[in-house]
């Protein structure tokens, strides 16, 4: 052990020489991602099997589709950004950090909520005669070791590697010439990304009618479509403003969370959970069904909503330094130009020549 221990702190002060090799470990990280992708690709696949044989069990299509689609997303992803670590591409390493961070916030938040509601989902199990308890107990255990690791443990470990300094240069020694992620610092790009998803939401919104919270009351239908289509209208102009680096798009951004946190604990603090199922669309038994599961309290998602605003807010004031002027230009410098003009900063002190003497 003491070994062990020896060696991973040598290894972490060879990280002082940034010129240090990273292929092989780019090639490993890449595919370890290649083989999530088949993963996240065979979840697809025994769903499409699940739902053919035994088929949705009055469980609307939507959500089939949805959980198909974001299987084959999340297959394409780590594929594609799996390829791109083992090229050592620089966009890859790039999208491979905020992917992993994303994965981390979102992941540990939904372990949260998973811990949450362990115990009662153990007791539906249980009591529900379908499977025994032990047999429930250990389902429920093996989700949650699998939601620590795919979202929480291996991203960190992504996110601990790829941002190494060293990784970063040998990704620009191998691809001298600059990508359109040197243009936008990681926090803003990551920003650009969240709220690029969130301009998914008129998509998602079809899985719940439409239903729309507004300071208190609920709209659903026509009224709640316009509502998100606005929202995602308004989430895609932070996200452009995020890679182009405006400062009126971190205001839009800070007002849209402002508004969006306050009109979901206004709403979720005084609403009938009864009433918002019923403009979600379900009916009668469907939601004498949810009244069993008492997990998506008033006073839960009140909660959510607040932790969601507070650490929202915090990352945009974060990240309000990386914004500069509209007329502040970025310059992006390939391998060659940087490391030409730290040679010209720093030159190598030269040595005097011995001579020989004929005395």
């Amino acid at each position: 052990m003491r070994t062990y221990i020896k060696k991973v702190a040598e290894s972490v002060a060879t990280e002082a020489n940034p010129a240090r090799d990273r292929s092989a470990g780019l090639v490993v990280f890449g595919t370890l991602d290649i083989l999530l992708g088949i993963f996240c690709f065979s979840l697809a696949m025994l769903l499409l099997v699940v739902v053919s044989s035994a088929g949705l069990h009055g469980l609307r299509p939507i959500y089939y589709w949805m959980a198909m689609s974001f299987l084959f997303y999340s297959t394409g992803w780590y594929i594609v950004l799996g390829l791109g670590s083992i090229k050592a591409r620089r966009w890859a390493r790039a999208l491979l950090v905020v992917g992993a961070w994303v994965a981390v916030f979102f992941g540990t938040l939904a372990l949260a909520l998973v811990l949450y509601i362990l115990p009662e989902a153990y007791g539906i199990l249980a009591d529900s005669g379908l499977i025994a308890p032990t047999v429930a107990l250990g389902i429920l255990y093996f989700a949650v070791f699998v939601l620590l690791f795919l979202q929480v443990v291996f991203p960190l470990i992504a996110v601990a590697f790829y941002g190494l300094e060293s990784v970063r240069t040998t990704c620009e020694r191998r691809n001298p010439e600059p990508s359109w992620t040197d243009r936008c610092p990681l926090p803003l790009l990551a920003m650009g990304f969240i709220s690029t998803l969130g301009c998914l939401s008129i998509i998602a919104g079809a899985t719940t009618h439409y239903s729309v919270f507004l300071f208190g009351s609920v709209v659903s239908g026509w009224p709640g479509m316009l509502v998100v289509a606005f929202l995602s209208i308004a989430c895609g102009y932070v996200g452009w403003g995020a890679f182009t680096r405006k400062m009126h798009a971190w205001w839009g951004a800070y007002a849209l969370v402002l508004l969006t946190c306050s009109s979901l604990m206004l709403t979720f603090a005084e609403i009938d959970m009864s009433l918002l199922y019923t403009h979600m669309g379900y009916s009668a038994m469907q939601i004498e069904q949810q009244k069993q599961f008492l997990t998506l309290s008033p006073a839960s998602l009140t909660f959510i909503s607040c932790v969601w605003g507070i650490m929202a807010s915090i990352y945009l004031v974060w990240v309000r330094d990386c914004f500069r002027p509209e007329k502040d230009a970025v310059e992006v410098k390939s391998y060659q130009q940087r490391k030409t003009e730290e040679e010209a900063a720093n030159p190598k002190p030269t040595t005097p020549r011995n001579r020989m003497r004929l005395d």
